[in-house]
């Protein structure tokens, strides 16, 4: 019986992937995200659907899999009765979620609480977090979820899913091993060499070429820098390790700007922090986000222990309760302010959003301070933003610092594992350049959206 894949997302872009696997009756996705800068072909800052559109505007655009089972009902029949749009019919099995970047999960709040999601307890807890600060309205205390087990396999209708534990800039990064009687489907998520599990991935890697024993093998490889032309990359230790020389080289305050999902990064600044005896101060949203990843990472929970919270003002100004989310009324009494900073600033290491730089103005910090921009929003020159970060950074006479590392593998490392692989058929996704791959093996497909291939 053939295997059918269908691609509403990264095809041919970075992010956005939902990918439709159907199998002799069951139907299953591969991730649910947010097509990168939302869809940004036809939508952006000022122009988005209005909420109850979303569906059909996206649906219009091919960014979402026209699936009946995926929608409420009350969506399904708002679309029919005012549109006349006609869904193909059928339940959805499950969504396999590979991990919480928004890439990979933004477009859930979309799909019906009744389907059942699968991912690993770390991205249970991610999306959580997503819920709890208000980012997303997910409801996942009202949704069927499987917490997945790396190696453990689960039945999902009439095929067989295989978890298998990668290396990403997020814990809990998943890939899976899909089998559907003697093919076998492979999704990689996204995954990198560089960073402190490179052995994870070329083991998951391995696996796949023990299933061309009793399968033919299909491979879903992300290819996000593919074409870049860049092939070196700091290691996470080398990036640490130029942290703690800033640092070291700071007179007085230094501010960080890492993406808040990254704890790895995290851990970094905390180390470096402990090291050189200063304080790290992260704000509510960042601490939220590290205490849910603490019990699943021992020296996390150990350095979090000497952590303090930051405040920034918000709604009155004035540090009223109404003015802040439930979350964050919580450290209220015990967090440090802009005065508590600027009164010491040399002892600080202080998480600052790009959306929260007025705190500057009061801390008002003295020239040399140290900013270092380390995978946070704005991510680079390419986003409007980065001008103004820079403009802030300018105006009071802070020392710039870019120390980061992607979060995925490049060119090399990504035909490394595909030769470890040797998969009968390549379909690189997640990429805006995945014709560096046309030839590398003999049966590789040049994906197009929307359309569907049999396997």
């Amino acid at each position: 019986m053939s295997v059918n894949l269908s691609f509403y997302g990264a095809v041919r872009e970075i992010g956005g992937g939902k990918t439709v696997l159907r199998y002799d009756g069951t139907t299953v996705l591969l991730d649910f995200g947010m097509d990168f800068l939302a869809g940004s072909d036809h939508f952006n800052d000022r122009l988005k659907p209005a909420p109850c559109l979303e569906v059909r505007d996206y649906l219009h655009f091919g960014n979402l899999p026209p699936l009946e089972g995926l929608y409420p009902p009350t969506q399904r029949r708002f679309l029919e009765q005012e549109f006349g749009t006609a869904l193909e019919p059928g339940d959805v099995s499950g969504i396999l979620l590979s991990h919480g970047h928004i890439d990979h999960v933004g477009f859930l709040p979309l799909v019906d609480i009744s389907v059942p999601l699968y991912c690993s307890a770390q991205t249970l807890e991610v999306l959580r977090y997503f819920d709890e600060t208000g980012q997303f309205n997910l409801h996942m205390d009202q949704r069927p979820v499987t917490v997945l087990e790396p190696g453990r396999s689960v039945r999902i209708g009439n095929c067989e899913v295989v978890p298998v534990l990668t290396d990403h800039d997020i814990l809990g990064a998943m890939g899976f091993i899909v089998r559907c009687g003697d093919r076998s489907v492979v999704y990689t998520g996204d995954y990198r060499l560089h960073g402190r599990h490179p052995e994870r991935v070329r083991a998951f890697f391995d696996l796949v070429r023990q299933e061309k024993q009793h399968a033919t093998t299909l491979l879903l490889t992300e290819g996000t820098r593919l074409g870049s032309g860049s092939v070196d990359q700091p290691t996470e230790s080398e990036v640490q390790d130029g942290v703690m020389r800033a640092v070291a080289a700071a007179p007085g305050l230094v501010l960080t700007d890492y993406y808040v999902l990254d704890t790895e990064r995290l851990k970094g600044f905390l180390r470096v922090a402990e090291k050189t005896g200063r304080t790290m101060v992260l704000q509510p949203q960042h601490m939220l986000m590290a205490r849910r990843f603490a019990p699943f990472d021992a020296e996390l929970e150990r350095l979090l222990m000497n952590v303090q919270v930051y405040l920034a003002r918000r709604g009155s100004g004035r540090y009223l309760a109404p003015d802040y989310r439930l979350f964050e009324q919580e450290c209220l009494v015990t967090a440090l302010r802009a005065a508590d900073i600027a009164e010491d600033p040399a002892q600080y290491m202080l998480q600052l959003d790009f959306v929260d730089l007025s705190e500057l103005i009061e801390i008002n910090p003295a020239a040399h301070t140290a900013f270092i921009h380390s995978g946070g929003e704005p991510l680079g020159p390419y986003d409007p933003h980065y001008a103004v970060l820079m403009r802030w950074v300018r105006d009071f006479g802070m020392d710039f610092y870019h120390i980061a590392t992607p979060g995925h593998a490049n060119e090399l490392d990504i035909r490394e594992m595909i030769q470890r692989a040797d998969p009968d058929v390549l379909v690189p996704m997640h990429s805006r350049a995945p014709e560096a791959l046309d030839g590398f093996v003999a049966n590789t497909v040049s994906l197009r959206r929307g359309v569907t291939y049999e396997l």
